[in-house]
């Protein structure tokens, strides 16, 4: 069985597009899109409608929910959740992604399952943390099992994945989130990140994702890296609107595409350590503290 998974696109069209056309030439049998569809970039609605086309397309279409999506699924619904990040200007992002996406988006996100899981049984959706000791063959989420934001990559540690796959028995446990691949095996799973479509945090700024060939006595991983018109991708930043009306969360997250490594996330926590505000003067300071992480990578 060939098995396709791709995660991370956020609105990034022109990559989902290089991703697609390599698919046509693997042909997998199975395809997952491991989450976060959305956000972080402009294209957001052109993304879900070309996710539907690989759908009808293809018919073996799983999809998982991302933590961005939900993210802008409470936006549009003013969850009060949400109620610390309306006025942060990392989040304006969001709100501009929410207010792109019409009923019919918004809707579709609603019903996505939080895992993809496949056994003798075939393929099917699981809520967040359901099927507990249930041994499984695959099973993918965007996150873990647990959430959606618990990631699978070196920073992890070990005893949380074995406490994983404890839990959540299943021969591939396979994950995206943290825009890194990442491939570790335990006696009895092997843990898997499909790396990012949209917007990689490894240095490459290829649209990345992963393969996995299942044989009855054998499995082998392929982690894809795809060309794509990347500076396609960043003018659309512009001429969506997105860099102008999304502030310093825009910034970061075209930064982010541009170099291939994450932004947001190092600001956030150095902010918060620092006692300053997310904001546009405290991002003059973190740059003028880290300049080695602006370099170009060639």
């Amino acid at each position: 069985m060939r098995i396709a998974v791709l995660a991370d696109i956020h609105g990034n069209l022109p990559a989902l597009q290089a991703v697609l056309a390599d698919l046509g030439q693997v042909k997998p049998d199975l395809i997952v899109v491991n989450g976060d569809f959305v956000n972080r970039g402009p294209s957001n609605c052109q993304v879900i409608e070309r996710l539907w086309d690989l759908e009808a397309e293809h018919g073996g279409v799983w999809f998982t929910l991302g933590n961005h999506d939900d993210l802008v699924l409470k936006w549009a619904r003013r969850d009060p959740s949400l109620a610390d990040l309306y006025d942060d200007p990392l989040f304006v992002p969001a709100g501009w992604a929410a207010a792109q996406l019409g009923q019919s988006h918004l809707d579709w996100i609603d019903t996505l399952p939080f895992q993809v899981a496949a056994d003798g049984d075939g393929v099917y959706g699981l809520e967040m943390a359901e099927g507990i000791g249930q041994k499984l063959f695959l099973r993918a989420a965007h996150g873990s099992p647990r959430h959606y934001r618990e990631g699978y990559d070196d920073h992890q540690s070990l005893d949380v994945l074995t406490e994983i796959a404890s839990d959540y028995p299943a021969r591939l446990l396979v994950g995206s989130h943290t825009h890194r691949p990442f491939m570790y095996g335990l006696e009895h799973s092997l843990f898997l990140n499909s790396g990012a479509v949209g917007a990689p945090f490894n240095s490459d700024t290829r649209a990345q994702y992963m393969i996995i060939e299942a044989g009855e006595n054998h499995i082998q991983v392929d982690f894809r890296q795809i060309s794509y018109d990347l500076g396609a991708a960043l003018r659309a930043f512009q001429t969506s609107g997105l860099l102008e009306e999304g502030g310093l969360g825009a910034q970061l997250f075209q930064l982010e595409l541009r170099l291939g490594r994450s932004f947001l996330t190092p600001f956030w926590m150095w902010a918060s350590k620092q006692g300053l505000p997310r904001d546009a003067e405290s991002w003059k300071l973190f740059q003028a503290a880290f300049p080695e992480r602006f370099t170009e990578v060639r």
